[in-house]
């Protein structure tokens, strides 16, 4: 008989943007892997992008559940639907084992695989409650996270802060660091300097950018998160004579596109200042770059600094847990406070300085792919009984 497993998250966009390998690992290792997650309200991507995740389950014979999971932490008549529909995919199948990820899912993930006696793989992708973070995640989040720790087998941090705090107050009978989903170090460092010129070139003339101009850029959504206001507001203060030549772009697309083209327009910087809407070529405007700056004020593990410094770009990022795990101070780049944007000023002026681009550092080898496919192929094979 076939042995199943479920991967679990309230939204699809979690499966699609951190769990492809997970599967292929899953069915390496002879599982039917079966995903339940809301399909419909599919969380922060494109409606293309969840077709294709669709159509890439069921091209990898991965089995498709539909959970009408609702959005952050539900509503109790929401909720309890989901956990009815969840329970019906546990009477119709015989799990080894789940892996969920994101709070709701894996609050009532965790609660319907205890009543079916079903061990518990718990993803956390950057709890909601972190130092410097907002009291209303200690309040909320705090105690949910550790009363359902009780019921987890294998509990997953992908940062070192969360790492820490899980060993010291959670409860789960094994606790576990990756990091993240990993980028693959291998293939970037296998691109060759001569390459990346190329590319630089052909980016910055799309762009309408001059060869020799400084290049500062950014990636994620716009939002108040991601903070990159913070960055407009770090080159608002620099004299004009020495601002003319810096350029800012930003790939990715939402709600804070008006306001940020606003506080570019309010210091007359709106023609060296570029929204680049959704790119799927991030490592060419990254290799189009001077430096990066990644101003988060929360991630889990962000990918986007991890891509930019792995591709060689110098990274200026968020003095903040899930940022700072990658940047070596001095080395790959510097650390700042993301609400100081006169220290950050500072920095991004001595970087114009002395710039060193392209450089390979071997730490960042932890975080390579394939180390964190081994690792997870160790977890799921301590299940694989």
């Amino acid at each position: 008989m076939t042995k199943k497993v479920l991967m679990l998250a309230a939204k699809a966009n979690m499966i699609q943007q951190f769990n492809h390998r997970n599967i292929k690992i899953l069915q390496d290792l002879g599982y039917e892997v079966h995903v339940a997650t809301n399909m419909v309200d599919f969380g922060s991507m494109s409606a293309e992008e969840n077709e294709r995740f669709k159509q890439w389950m069921n091209d990898n014979k991965v089995v498709a559940h539909q959970v009408d999971f609702e959005r952050r932490m539900g509503s109790l008549k929401g909720n309890i639907l989901s956990i009815k529909q969840l329970r019906q995919i546990f009477k119709m199948n015989d799990f080894a084992f789940i892996h969920v990820h994101s709070p709701l899912g894996s609050i009532l993930g965790r609660l319907v695989a205890k009543q079916f006696k079903v061990p518990t793989i718990y993803t956390a992708h950057g709890f909601h409650f972190f130092k410097g973070g907002p009291k209303s995640g200690w309040l909320v989040f705090y105690p949910l996270e550790w009363a359902f720790s009780f019921i987890t087998d294998t509990l997953i941090t992908i940062n070192d802060e969360d790492y820490e705090l899980a060993k010291k107050h959670m409860h789960a009978k094994q606790t576990i660091k990756i990091n993240g989903i990993g980028v693959d170090v291998a293939k970037a460092w296998h691109i060759r300097d001569e390459e990346k010129e190329v590319t630089r070139k052909n980016i910055r003339k799309e762009l309408g950018i001059p060869n020799d101009a400084f290049v500062i850029s950014s990636v994620g959504e716009l939002s108040d998160r991601k903070n990159h206001k913070v960055v407009l507001e770090a080159l608002k203060g620099i004299p004009p004579e020495q601002l003319q030549n810096v350029y800012y772009v930003i790939a990715g697309t939402g709600s804070n596109g008006d306001l940020l083209s606003e506080l570019a327009n309010s210091f007359n910087f709106e023609k060296n200042f570029r929204l680049l809407g959704y790119r799927s070529d991030i490592h060419s405007i990254n290799y189009a770059s001077d430096i990066f700056i990644f101003p988060s004020f929360q991630e889990g593990l962000g990918v986007a600094g991890l891509d930019a410094t792995v591709d060689g770009i110098y990274l200026i990022g968020a003095d903040k847990r899930g940022v700072r795990d990658y940047i070596q101070p001095g080395k790959n780049g510097e650390l700042f406070s993301p609400t100081d944007f006169v220290q950050l000023r500072r920095q991004i002026i001595n970087c114009q300085k002395k710039l060193n681009r392209y450089g390979k550092f071997s730490f960042l080898k932890n975080f390579d792919n394939e180390e964190i496919d081994i690792k997870m192929l160790a977890i799921y094979g301590g299940y694989n009984k």
